[in-house]
């Protein structure tokens, strides 16, 4: 009989390695999935809690035992090769599914208890974390929620590799994997105190006026800093910060107390805009009044019954969130 084909894979070779993928240690997986996702080995051993040294050796021994490279060095971290990134949706694809059955598990086990895990902007929090959660609590009283604060970029990756369930973001980014179930357009506003000099302009803020005053901005990985970067590259103009810092907290204190200048939803900053403390100016700029907020889940997780109770849940609550 003749041989394979150069390049080809012969029955006997096919079997060979879908048995050599299916025995692969799914810690050795979890290393390579940890190691792509941070973008470095030194980031993904971070994450797991073990050495560098030791996360490079068992994605070098699943290297060997596959006989292909996994990982190639770019600038100073790491990124998949082609086949790398295979067996890393392999991995998320396999635990997707296992996931799925334990949550069927759970179904038969503890009917509507169990665990549920929610992401969020810290914005988010004053609106959702008062009334709305505590009656979703209140009539799920064997349920225990896990809720998770973050910026857009943090929590869309948590979403992708099943950390959490759902997610509230503001700034949805273009990715394929996730499903918006409910979203509203909450445009940006400009945060001042009510003694500060751009609310004597009397007429919407334009980036161009932000130049000239103390700017308090979130990091680059935030949904609402993504949305403020676009208005700056389409005026090429660039906004430096006198504070960065991914606490709202220390954002209104700088708007309040150092006569500074925030940028984020009226949502987020509805007490004290009810207290008087703080003033809300509307913004010149199309892509600060045309941003949303979205309810996202990973396009095709199975969700529990309490989840998709909590899902059903802030679905209404985006609706009801205040513009």
């Amino acid at each position: 009989m003749a041989g394979a084909r150069r390049g080809v894979l012969s029955e006997k070779q096919r079997l060979s390695l879908a048995n050599r993928i299916a025995g692969l240690d799914q810690r050795r997986l979890l290393y390579l999935h940890e190691a792509t996702s941070a973008g470095s080995v030194r980031g993904g051993a971070e994450r797991l809690g073990v050495s560098p040294s030791a996360l490079s050796r068992q994605i070098a021994k699943m290297e060997t035992d596959l006989g292909i490279a996994l990982l190639e060095r770019h600038g100073r971290g790491v990124r998949p090769t082609e086949a790398g990134d295979l067996l890393d949706s392999y991995f998320t694809d396999q635990r997707g599914r296992l996931d799925g059955v334990i949550a069927q598990l759970q179904e038969l086990v503890e009917a509507r208890g169990g665990q549920v895990s929610v992401g969020m902007g810290e914005g988010f929090l004053g609106a959702v974390m008062g009334p709305p959660l505590r009656a979703f609590a209140l009539a799920h009283p064997d349920l225990r929620l896990d809720v998770q604060v973050g910026s857009t970029d943090h929590l869309v990756a948590r979403l992708l590799d099943d950390t959490i369930q759902m997610a509230l973001l503001y700034n949805l980014p273009p990715e394929p994997k996730l499903q918006s179930h409910a979203s509203r357009r909450h445009a940006m506003r400009i945060i001042v105190n009510p003694t500060h000099p751009l609310r004597r302009l009397g007429r919407p803020i334009e980036v161009d006026d932000l130049r000239h005053h103390a700017l308090g901005l979130l990091p680059g990985s935030y949904g609402v800093r993504q949305v403020l970067l676009s208005a700056e590259h389409r005026h090429r103009v660039r906004l430096v910060p006198r504070l960065t810092t991914n606490s709202s907290r220390a954002l209104l204190r700088f708007a309040e107390e150092w006569d500074g200048v925030i940028i984020t939803t009226e949502f987020a900053v509805d007490q004290e805009l009810r207290d008087g403390r703080l003033v809300a100016l509307e913004a010149g700029e199309p892509f600060l009044e045309g941003s949303e907020a979205h309810l996202v889940t990973r396009r095709g997780r199975r969700l529990s019954p309490a989840a998709q109770d909590l899902l059903r849940h802030l679905r209404a609550q985006v609706a009801l969130i205040r513009p």
